[in-house]
């Protein structure tokens, strides 16, 4: 359901240079790959994804299951972090061109805090160090 880009047909290393240096001018979100994806494509992916992450934990909490000590984890490419990030952060297309992938196999932690009488407000946050991982 969550997937990476897809690139496209490359056959020549040359029109690979020439795709990512094009890329790099006109920004990731936007650029569409001969006969691949745009960033976009990937972030109309990632937000259905976060709809239907969301829909099952309301399903999970009508079910009795506890969210507050539920714990959810996602495996997924670069980029497709970046994306979700941006679109779970509300992050504008600037600032998603401004990040970059963090190293492979890193572990990025949205924490949840709870604030309020009753911990009625929730919301997540990314520490210092998951942020400068990613170049924020």
């Amino acid at each position: 359901r969550i997937s990476e880009q897809q690139f496209g047909n490359f056959q020549n290393v040359q029109e690979v240079l020439d795709s990512k240096r094009e890329r790099h001018k006109f920004g990731r979100f936007y650029y569409r790959f001969p006969s691949g994806e745009a960033g976009l494509d990937v972030y109309s992916r990632v937000s259905s994804f976060i709809t239907t992450l969301v829909r099952d934990c309301h399903t999970y909490s009508h079910l009795g299951y506890d969210l507050d000590r539920m714990n959810v984890v996602i495996v997924t490419h670069g980029l497709t972090l970046r994306l979700f990030l941006m679109r779970w952060f509300q992050w504008t297309v600037e600032e998603f061109e401004e990040s970059e992938n963090p190293d492979n196999a890193r572990l990025i932690t949205m924490r949840k805090r709870m604030m309020g009488p009753g911990h009625k407000h929730r919301y997540y946050e990314l520490d210092s160090d998951d942020l400068r991982s990613i170049a924020l």
